[in-house]
């Protein structure tokens, strides 16, 4: 805040208008929300998940208001961390080798097809 700010007391002035944000949500939706997020999930799938009128804007609104933002470079995309035992991280290395590609990369391409695809059935109930 600059100068500009402050009453002839030093205070700070009233915001004008209506507040961004009414910050009155449970702890629990709270920590369910960070949970979510820290996963991965999407903003979509977090209302589906809380199932409590919240919208995908009021999530992303409100994470960005706190400061929260993914280590993913695009705006669509976030890491999902799925821990694997060290075996199939080698595997899924030694694949990617082959294919001239880094395992993350791999990863996200196997997942994306299996997802668009619907493979559902044909990997999980083989």
């Amino acid at each position: 805040m600059g100068e500009d700010d402050t009453n002839l007391f030093g205070e700070p002035l009233p915001r004008l208008g209506a507040p961004l944000f009414r910050e009155r949500w449970s702890n629990q939706r709270a920590f369910w929300i960070g949970v979510y997020m820290g996963q991965g999930v999407t903003a979509q799938r977090v209302c589906d998940r809380l199932a409590d009128g919240a919208t995908p804007n009021m999530i992303t609104a409100m994470t960005s208001f706190w400061g929260y933002h993914t280590d993913a470079g695009e705006h669509t995309y976030a890491p999902v961390r799925v821990p694997l035992s060290g075996i199939h991280r080698t595997m899924i290395d030694a694949e990617a080798e082959r294919r001239g590609m880094q395992a993350p990369d791999l990863c996200r391409a196997v997942l994306e097809t299996m997802a668009k695809e619907k493979l559902w059935k044909a990997i999980l109930d083989a």
